[in-house]
């Protein structure tokens, strides 16, 4: 009985590992040939001399047994601006690598563009080989390189330092504008901010933009278009003065301007002027006891306020359009506040005179309780507020004054495409012809506005 058993587990063993070798043998067919996931590999654009996120294609073996790619290479050699990894191995070159019958292969790829000293883009190309019984494949490697100035760690700016359009500037650390000192940023630059990094003002920033060549500030990775919380924001700390910004874009932040700067006059400490700040994780435009000015601005999809202004100040917006939709979070804030108030974290409150002056401008969003404006004065400061021409998404009877435009509809027709960062006026938008003359005679993009002008930064043009 045992000798039965015996010859029975030998049998056994034997077909098993008969099975096995079959399917493992391996094919000399020169007719064998890989198939990939991808022809070609692209990359973003990358900044020289840092590392890319990595980017993966698959190698697959359609034949029934299986082969063996003597060689992995690229094409470059040492000289390449790309490595891979294959089973967890970091190199340029691989060699007999087997790829079971009707199986895979992953091919991880980085880049790293060495400088060139050249300020426009350039065209970085490699390509990955594939030799298998003598047949040569290849996927192709296409990448942007782009030279930049790097701040790779918190520095304090020169006084008086003028940021060019020439090269984009990358902060990986953050940056400091000292008091009695001066930022100056020409239109056209492009400002890339890394994750916990801010720009900080202790004196004046000025960006000098133009409808044409806008200042955009934006997160670092490029891959990511439009998921808020990248990096800090811009923050004008305690005595900074005389900001102004003209045709900026700021994106992706935690939140996009912060203005902490109480004094007792109620000269701006922060104009604002044909711009854009949006998709930012908190605010948009936060204040504290400040002097703010902005016109012909959009400040649009933060998930809580899109303005917040605190503890009173002086602020004024003409011609704005303040949108706040949710998009890919959940906003639970309206659109804007304003407060004479603020309970500190000790528990007591910080109470001053609240001035605001909004006209011509669009207040709305899909804030679930259809209110997007809040007027807080329950600290009993003076206070002056004053709204005309204005549509708005609210249903307080305290707002329905001087032409303003009411409606709590939240299909009511307004913007474009708002989910797609476009608050361009729709065709039946109410806003349209809606305004009255402010001597603010063109619109966010540079068009003319007419007699009639419409509310909001965009003026339609038909």
């Amino acid at each position: 009985m045992r000798n039965s058993i015996f010859i029975v587990l030998i049998v056994w063993g034997a077909l098993i590992s008969n099975c096995t070798l079959q399917e493992e043998d391996i094919t000399p067919d020169p007719q064998a040939m890989l198939s990939f996931s991808v022809d070609t590999l692209f990359f973003d654009t990358l900044f020289t001399d840092t590392i890319s996120l990595t980017r993966r294609f698959r190698v697959f073996n359609p034949q029934k047994n299986a082969v063996n790619v003597s060689s992995i290479d690229l094409q470059e050699g040492l000289s390449s601006s790309f490595s891979l990894t294959i089973n967890g191995i970091q190199a340029e070159s691989f060699q007999d690598q087997i790829i079971l019958g009707e199986d895979s292969l992953l091919v991880l790829v980085t880049a790293t563009i060495p400088s060139r000293g050249e300020n426009i883009p350039f065209l970085v190309e490699d390509a990955v080989q594939f030799l298998t019984n003598g047949n040569l494949q290849q996927v192709n490697l296409v990448a942007w390189g782009q030279e930049a100035n790097f701040f790779r760690s918190d520095s304090v700016l020169l006084c008086n330092t003028v940021w060019t359009s020439d090269k984009p500037y990358v902060l990986y650390g953050s940056v400091l504008v000292d008091s009695l000192c001066t930022l100056t940023i020409e239109a056209g630059t492009e400002v890339f901010v890394n994750q916990n990094a801010a720009i900080l003002v202790g004196g004046t920033l000025e960006i000098t933009g133009s409808a044409e060549e806008p200042v955009i500030i934006r997160n670092v990775r490029l891959d990511i278009e439009d998921a808020p919380g990248q990096w800090i924001g811009i923050i004008f700390l305690q005595g900074s003065k005389h900001n102004n910004l003209q045709h900026t874009v700021i994106r992706n932040a935690e939140f996009g301007l912060r203005i902490g700067t109480p004094d007792s006059d109620t000269i701006p400490d922060l104009i604002l002027g044909n711009s854009v700040v949006e998709n930012m994780s908190t605010f948009g435009i936060l204040a504290f006891t400040s002097d703010v000015m902005a016109y012909n601005t959009v400040v649009d999809n933060c998930v809580d306020f899109g303005i917040a202004h605190f503890a009173g100040g002086y602020y004024q917006y003409q011609h704005c359009t303040i949108g706040n939709y949710s998009i890919g979070q959940f906003s639970e804030q309206p659109a804007a506040i304003f407060t004479d108030n603020l309970t500190l974290s000790d528990g007591s409150e910080l109470v001053e005179d609240l001035y605001v002056r909004i006209q011509n401008s669009i207040i709305w969003g899909d804030h679930q309780d259809s209110e997007e404006l809040i007027l807080d004065t329950a600290g009993g400061a003076l206070s002056d507020i004053f709204m005309q021409n204005l549509m708005l998404r609210s249903s307080n009877s305290l707002f329905d004054i001087n032409n303003n435009i009411l409606s709590t509809d939240p299909d009511f027709p307004a913007f474009i495409d708002p989910f797609n960062f476009d608050y361009r006026l729709d065709t039946l938008s109410p806003a349209k012809d809606k305004g009255i003359d402010l001597m603010i005679n063109r619109d966010i993009l540079g068009n003319d506005r007419d007699t009639q002008p419409d509310l909001g930064a965009y003026e339609r043009i038909e």
